[in-house]
């Protein structure tokens, strides 16, 4: 509940309880001072009047004259607090006493007195009541009693008498006094009442007081101050009356103004720089984009002429040679051993520039930056000499500014960088359509053997390449190669290649004389084609085999290529046997290249499996290589399955052990079955 009060209503309960908790404090501690003081001094007045009757009761009690006694003690009832006064003599017998009448409402009325002689209820030192705790008191001392009943309180004295002046002083008697302090709690009341009520009248006009300063010196701004802040926060910036005073309420209201001056300014600049980053980005060239930005921040931060250099698109980066920055306005430039260059590169901040175009103007030079930290040019402010201070609020302008001109010539260089990416995309997608043109894809088929292929890129363009030409019955020749490399290059190097083999297929006799030399006369030509198409810059790798199904052999040669696998039947099981013809230099290395063929028997039921490096030298998320002894494991798995099945299952094998790791290299496999014995 307290916290849902407004801040006036705290501030009144807060001062009603302190200051009333004050108060009450203070009126509590002097009232029982006052009374502390009462009591003092209605046992010191008590004992004076007892000490000044003890001589009259002494004699009385030496002559044993009671009217001496009553003359003594009528006038200590005067005081009209005396209710009784007890005479003993020396053994504790009662003597004589008196004592007053008290009203039904408890006041005593002195003015009746009687005579109270014989009282033997007042007898001192009967065991069963006794009226104080006396021995033989040899002190003429008043000795205080204390309190017997309410208000009731006793003096008591010792009474002595010498015969003469040479005797001995004796005790003759006692003296006992009661006296009330009713009047006491009279007086008492009568100082609350007035404590209470000066209480309200000193709390009421200490709280009006403190609350009227309050609410002039505090509330009051406060409240205008809340009102002024929701003002703002609706985008009215409106200020508080300054106050007449150097408190803290009063510099709380000049920061609060300020502070508003400052987020109105603030907001407008916001507004300038959002609008200037839109119109930027509209721009369509870098001169458009400099001409927004340099009008912009002449409005924003008063400069008198911006000028606006950039780097070539190229060479941004400063990496290269023939670096340099070109200004926009005139296409001046500057080269990268310029000192003001220099300067740009080494501190990347804004510094102030040597030269001005005239003496009543200076610059500033500001770097443009990127995310990555590269300087893509600079800008010059020019502004008033006698402006001799750039604040730091007009550079967080010019930076802010700096970031759309920046996001716009970036933006510009993309879309240019676009465009050329999708030329070579064009370019791209026309030489792999080329290639996957180039590669075979229609197999021969007969019933003597059966050929299962499998071919993937790591690009769009690939450099593996297979040719599988049937030249006469029973008789088919292959080429298998791999460019060195892979992409777009790679890819003309097998059209070139493609092209030539079917160049050299048309000028080919029917009748093959000399079938042992054949692979390797065709690596021979295949040779100077690449080698004059490639100059020495790609390579290719190639195995080429003529296998004659009628003679059950098969004749290859190879160019530096993988070799290819002899698969076979033994003893109840699966053996692949790697076939390492003579090797060759690879394809377009260097010319008059001779390429030597080797024989090999070829019988029903085995398979010729064909790679390229691609397959075996792919790797695992441990950047382990397949290897030819997994591939050949592989091989000797799955040997038994046909021709199209068994390149399915090697190639699960090998992407199975990548792991998911994308392949570097180009993968080509081709598996020839030799199913039936012709004739």
């Amino acid at each position: 509940m307290f916290k849902n009060m407004s801040l006036a209503t705290k501030i009144i309960v807060l001062l009603i309880v302190v200051v009333f908790g004050v108060l009450s404090i203070y009126s509590f501690f002097q009232i029982r001072k006052q009374e502390q003081l009462l009591y003092k001094d209605a046992q010191k007045n008590h004992t004076l009047l007892l000490s000044n009757a003890s001589g009259v009761f002494e004699k009385s009690i030496w002559e044993l004259d009671k009217d001496i006694a009553y003359k003594g003690m009528q006038p200590l009832f005067e005081s009209g607090t005396v209710s009784r006064v007890l005479l003993y003599d020396s053994k504790g017998d009662f003597y004589t006493g008196m004592r007053a009448f008290e009203s039904l409402q408890g006041n005593i009325e002195t003015n009746k007195v009687t005579l109270a002689p014989n009282f033997k209820e007042f007898k001192v030192a009967t065991p069963e009541t006794p009226i104080f705790p006396y021995n033989e008191i040899f002190s003429k001392n008043i000795s205080y009693l204390g309190t017997y009943s309410d208000h009731q309180h006793r003096l008591a004295t010792t009474l002595w008498w010498k015969q003469d002046s040479s005797a001995e002083p004796k005790i003759i008697g006692y003296a006992i006094m009661e006296f009330s302090t009713k009047y006491i709690l009279i007086r008492l009341q009568e100082q609350k009442q007035s404590f209470i009520f000066l209480t309200i009248i000193l709390s009421s006009i200490i709280l009006g007081l403190t609350f009227f300063n309050l609410q002039m010196s505090v509330i009051a701004p406060i409240q205008q101050l809340m009102k002024a802040s929701l003002d703002v926060a609706n985008g009215k910036f409106t200020k508080i009356k300054k106050l007449n005073s150097n408190d803290e309420i009063g510099k709380l209201t000049s920061n609060f103004n300020d502070m508003t001056d400052k987020i109105e300014k603030n907001l407008n600049l916001i507004r300038g720089l959002s609008e200037a980053a839109q119109e930027i980005v509209k721009c369509q060239t870098p001169g458009e984009v400099a001409q927004v930005y340099g009008s912009y921040a002449q409005k924003l931060i008063q400069a008198k002429r911006v000028e606006v250099w950039i780097a070539q698109r190229e060479s941004f980066n400063f990496q290269g040679k023939n670096e340099n920055i070109e200004r926009l306005s005139d296409k001046k430039k500057i080269s990268i051993q310029d000192p003001v260059y220099q300067k740009l590169l080494s501190t990347k901040d804004f510094f102030q520039s040597e030269t001005a175009a005239s003496e009543l103007e200076q610059a500033l030079i500001f770097p443009l930056m990127n995310a990555k930290n590269e300087v893509l040019g600079m800008v010059e402010i020019y502004f008033e000499k006698s402006k001799t201070k750039y604040e730091e609020e007009e550079t967080r302008i010019v930076k802010g500014l700096s970031v759309s001109l920046i996001t716009a010539i970036e933006n510009y260089w993309h879309v240019l960088k676009e465009k050329e990416n999708a030329n070579i995309a064009r370019d791209v997608e026309l030489a792999s359509a080329v290639q996957d043109s180039i590669v075979s894809k229609e197999m021969p088929k007969s019933k003597f053997y059966d050929i299962a292929t499998f071919y993937k890129t790591a690009d769009q363009c690939g450099g593996d390449w297979y040719g599988v030409y049937e030249f006469e019955k029973n008789k088919l020749f292959i080429l298998f190669g791999d460019v060195t490399g892979h992409g777009t290059p790679a890819a003309l190097i097998t059209a070139v290649t493609r092209g030539a083999s079917d160049m050299m297929k048309q000028f080919i006799k029917s009748d093959i004389q000399s079938c042992e030399d054949f692979p390797g006369l065709i690596l021979q030509y295949l040779n100077e084609c690449i080698h004059d198409t490639g100059r020495q810059t790609y390579f290719m790798t190639m195995v080429a085999c003529l296998i004659d199904f009628e003679n059950e052999k098969f004749y290859s040669a190879t160019a530096g290529h993988t070799p290819p696998a002899v698969v076979h039947a033994a003893e109840n099981k699966i053996v692949a046997k790697y076939i390492y013809p003579k090797g060759g230099s690879r394809l377009g290395f260097e010319p008059n290249s001779i390429y030597e063929s080797s024989v090999h028997d070829f019988k029903p039921g085995q398979k010729i499996v064909f790679y390229t490096d691609g397959l075996i030298e792919g790797e695992n998320t441990l950047r382990r290589e397949y290897g030819l002894k997994k591939f050949k494991e592989s091989i000797e798995e799955h040997g038994y399955s046909g021709s199209q099945m068994m390149v399915q299952k090697i190639v699960e094998d090998a992407y199975n052990y990548f792991e998911g790791v994308p392949q570097k290299d180009d993968i080509a496999l081709l598996v020839l079955h030799f199913t039936k014995k012709v004739g």
